[in-house]
């Protein structure tokens, strides 16, 4: 199978459901293909640090070993009152040009 070019968007908020658990466990099982996460909207929420980690705490160590790179939609970060600082490690604020890149780049986008 080629590899693809894969884009998990995140848009779901971490207390609602368990959407934000299924796409880092879709993103960590796509070892196969380049994968990039986005976290955009009232997804922001699950990458704090600050936030439960019970279920995707490992997930999120994983990603760097994987090479799935993590971004923050800055805007919605700003809109929510929140900082770099509170992002869990190895996530990157990424603003509107270059989320527009990540879905450009992207053969195959999920969204949650």
């Amino acid at each position: 199978m080629a590899e693809k070019k894969t884009l998990i968007v995140i848009r779901s908020r971490p207390f609602t459901s368990l959407n934000y658990y299924e796409a880092l466990r879709t993103a960590a099982g796509l070892w196969e293909h380049e994968v990039k996460v986005v976290w955009m909207g009232d997804g922001v929420y699950a990458a704090l640090d600050g936030v439960d980690k019970t279920l995707t705490g490992k997930l999120l160590a994983d990603m760097p070993d994987l090479d799935v790179e993590m971004h923050v939609d800055s805007e919605s970060l700003r809109a929510k009152g929140l900082a770099d600082a509170d992002l869990v490690e190895g996530a990157v604020r990424a603003d509107r040009e270059k989320i527009a890149w990540l879905l450009g780049w992207a053969e195959v986008s999920l969204v949650f």
